[in-house]
């Protein structure tokens, strides 16, 4: 079958179109002619509709095109059908991917970087370039001048030839397929060969804005926001930082250093309020164990506002602390130093079991979880376990 079926080629702003059924493999639907674009080049399948039926994905299939639809349909080799896209879905990746030809040429022509690979996701554009030391001052230059490509209203053509003639060009890729080329011109800013689509003029892309970069391998990767979700960006962080300079009552000038402020403050809190938090653990711990006045305690804390990890206990004794959460039980065991040689995976095994515990530690203390039922036993089994020795 000739590339005459891939419809999306000859209009790429079509929307709708009628076809013929020629061939159904489980939940994969063939036309004779199609207006999907099946994922490739970093970019994802076209969505949309096929006589009504959800065509979740698309994708190439050894030379024809497969229209995934997930639910059962009532369709047949030989019907007349009426394709819809998505064309939301559909253009906003029009839009990234022509965003990604215009800012790879920059990448190239103004700074001699190479463009390793490319993901076009639904949060952001990722190019991945052949470098591991551009600068964010760069990054930032590569947005403006993608920008003022994008203002410049450049229009976007293809150009379709062998692939002799294609590698005469001064291409800013080689190419890597065999058999006619489609070649894709942005105007003064970019070159290659790409079996993409595209928007007809670099206005439509209406903006681009740099995210931030990551570490791959020995290569950037540089996030990009393209279109309407570029635009939202920039009105979401003016809005929360309009919201955060009304909570502080500052001006954006003074937000970063009264921001600051607020976090040296409030960690100060935090400390005073951790060392409070201790206090009260250990006051109450001291008060149970003068209540009990033994060396084996088994207490039920639930009644006191007390978290695991705010004891600070010294004393030389074996101690089980439990609290409980609706049919989930939590439990604290400290052992003093007369209690160190004991082995805590064999206390694991002949006490913690009976509550299904879960957890560990090291010495002096070990916490975790488990369930309410069969506490009477466990209390038992850890009284006797030490008392017994």
């Amino acid at each position: 079958m000739s590339n005459s079926f891939k419809e999306y080629y000859i209009d790429p702003y079509k929307k709708e179109l009628k076809a013929q059924i020629v061939d159904i493999k489980e939940n994969k639907i063939y036309l004779d002619k199609t207006i999907f674009y099946p994922e490739g080049g970093g970019q994802p399948g076209d969505r949309g509709y096929i006589n009504g039926y959800k065509v979740v994905d698309t994708q190439k299939d050894n030379g024809k095109i497969a229209h995934f639809i997930n639910e059962p349909f009532d369709l047949k080799i030989g019907d007349s059908v009426i394709q819809k896209l998505d064309w939301t879905h559909r253009y906003s990746y029009m839009k990234m991917h022509t965003a990604q030809h215009l800012i790879s040429g920059i990448l190239h022509s103004s700074f001699n970087v190479a463009t390793v690979s490319v993901h076009q996701g639904s949060q952001y554009l990722s190019i991945e370039i052949a470098d591991n030391s551009f600068s964010k001052e760069n990054c930032y230059k590569v947005e403006d001048i993608s920008n003022d490509k994008i203002i410049e209203s450049l229009d976007v053509s293809y150009l379709e030839m062998s692939k002799e003639e294609a590698q005469k060009l001064d291409l800013r890729r080689s190419i890597k397929v065999d058999g006619l080329i489609r070649v894709v011109k942005i105007n003064n800013a970019d070159l290659i060969a790409c079996g993409g689509l595209h928007v007809k003029n670099t206005s439509e892309i209406k903006r681009v804005m740099f995210c931030g970069v990551e570490k791959i391998r020995k290569h950037f990767r540089l996030l990009f926001k393209v279109g309407e979700s570029a635009i939202e960006e920039v009105r979401k962080y003016d809005s929360i930082i309009k919201e955060l300079c009304t909570l502080h009552s500052a001006k954006v000038e003074t937000l970063v250093e009264c921001e600051k402020n607020y976090i040296e403050k409030n960690l100060e809190v935090e400390k005073q309020l951790r060392s409070l938090k201790k206090e009260n653990a250990n006051l109450v711990l001291n008060s149970i164990i003068k209540e009990n006045n033994q060396n084996v305690i088994f207490s039920d804390i639930s009644d006191y506002n007390i978290d695991f990890k705010d004891i600070d206990l010294n004393v030389d004794k074996a101690i089980f602390l439990y609290r409980r959460e609706d049919e989930i039980l939590k439990w604290y065991v400290y052992l003093g130093n007369s209690y160190k040689n004991y082995d805590f995976k064999d206390l694991r095994v002949k006490v913690l079991s009976l509550i299904e515990g879960k957890g560990g530690g090291k010495f002096p203390s070990f916490q975790g979880k488990g369930v309410y039922k069969n506490i009477e036993n466990c209390e038992k089994a850890f009284l006797g376990y030490f008392n017994e020795r």
